[in-house]
């Protein structure tokens, strides 16, 4: 790929020069467009123009803040020394029960043995039982 005709471009391009007062021209159409710009300017602009004039002559004094915490310091200060109400009376009834008597204790033993046949089936009743069964890599045919 040549670049012979780029160079001859570029060496054309270097003897090129503006016409005459083309940087005056230039300056006072920027300066004009931005004049017009400022007398016509759009719906959005004005709108937030007025939008932040409104906010802006809203002060709220910087001691305005700070009396706002003091008054609440001292309304909590106030609603946290208040005398307590009176509990309540609470209300008791006694009744007399007859205490349970259990006639002979037999001795517990927490080992489990399980019989000669499916050591499963005699611990968990058999909604809980998870058999053991070999894995099955094949899809299921529904959830």
């Amino acid at each position: 790929m040549s670049h012979e005709p780029m160079h001859r471009i570029i060496r054309l391009k270097r003897y090129e020069q503006p016409p005459e007062g083309y940087f005056d021209d230039f300056l006072r159409e920027f300066q004009n467009r931005q004049r017009a710009e400022l007398l016509h300017p759009s719906i959005g602009e004005l709108i937030l123009e007025r939008f932040h004039a409104i906010l802006s002559e809203i002060r709220v004094p910087a001691m305005a803040y700070a009396g706002a915490a003091a008054i609440a310091v001292v309304a909590s200060v106030f609603i946290l020394r208040l005398p307590t109400p009176e509990q309540p009376r609470a209300y008791s009834a006694s009744y007399t029960q007859p205490p349970v008597m259990v006639p002979s204790m037999q001795p517990v033993s927490l080992r489990v043995e399980a019989p000669a046949g499916d050591r499963f089936d005699s611990l968990f009743p058999p909604s809980y039982l998870l058999r053991p069964r070999a894995a099955n890599h094949e899809s299921p045919l529904s959830f």
